[in-house]
């Protein structure tokens, strides 16, 4: 028995990186996932390699900060698999630019995925939940369930040449500190984790080129750290390097 059985989970941004490990931990300990990816083929690798492993996956794709895709992929849970317990709001990207130099696209393309997409998400979940809490009440029962935001430092200690982006997370740690509040008397706990620097297609090296940039509603944007930051970032954790 895993402490996750019963449970249907979404995981944005969960085809690649650290949202793909959530999901597959979460199947791992019993969970059915909603996989999302902004583009099919990596959610279509992350389903087939939970469905090797026994779990139960559907995709829900496209990019999380449309108007409509909290809904859509709260629907898409309850559809495919009965409801919905578990939210992990981990979808984004960075955009970078010092401030000087940073278009209005810039900025509200960052926060609109780092910050209005996981409050649309979890609207839409608040409205699905809450009915549920009521007859589950009734019925004498008490499913606690749980929301994850991710956060980043940059978020709660600011990072040079990430306005955009360290508003947008530290956003989030305001919004997951009310919805605490507001969400706890349904028995919904809701937490956020700020991550530092983890190895991902989003902090390669910029010299070896494999990430290079990707495409968000047909704009192109670069992607990848400098090397010479890396190397500072890494100089700050005790083991000599970003998470894996």
């Amino acid at each position: 028995m895993g402490q996750m059985d019963g449970k249907v989970a979404i995981v944005t941004g969960s085809g690649r990186g650290i949202g793909r490990e959530i999901a597959l931990r979460l199947v791992r300990d019993g969970a059915k996932v909603v996989i999302n990816d902004i583009d099919e083929a990596p959610a279509k690798e992350t389903i087939a390699e939970i469905e090797k492993m026994g779990g139960k996956a559907v995709a829900c794709n496209g990019d999380v900060a449309k108007p409509d895709f909290g809904d859509r992929i709260v629907k898409t849970a309850v559809d495919a698999f009965g409801g919905c317990h578990v939210v992990v709001n981990n979808a984004g990207y960075t955009w970078d630019s010092v401030i000087q130099k940073m278009t209005d696209e810039q900025w509200y393309a960052i926060l609109d995925v780092h910050l209005t997409a996981p409050f649309r998400i979890l609207r839409a979940f608040q409205q699905h939940f809450r009915a549920e809490v009521e007859k589950e009440r009734s019925a004498g029962k008490r499913i606690v369930r749980k929301v994850v935001n991710i956060s980043s430092t940059s978020g709660v200690n600011g990072n040079a040449g990430q306005s955009n982006y360290s508003a947008g997370k530290a956003g989030i740690v305001g919004l997951t500190k009310t919805l605490a509040k507001e969400f706890g008397r349904y028995d919904v706990t809701v937490n956020a984790v700020a991550f530092g620097y983890i190895q991902t297609r989003l902090t390669k090296p910029l010299s070896e080129g494999e990430a290079g940039e990707i495409e968000v509603q047909g704009r192109k944007v670069k992607i990848g750290v400098q090397g010479g930051r890396i190397a500072a970032m890494n100089q700050m954790i005790p083991l000599g390097r970003g998470g894996l």
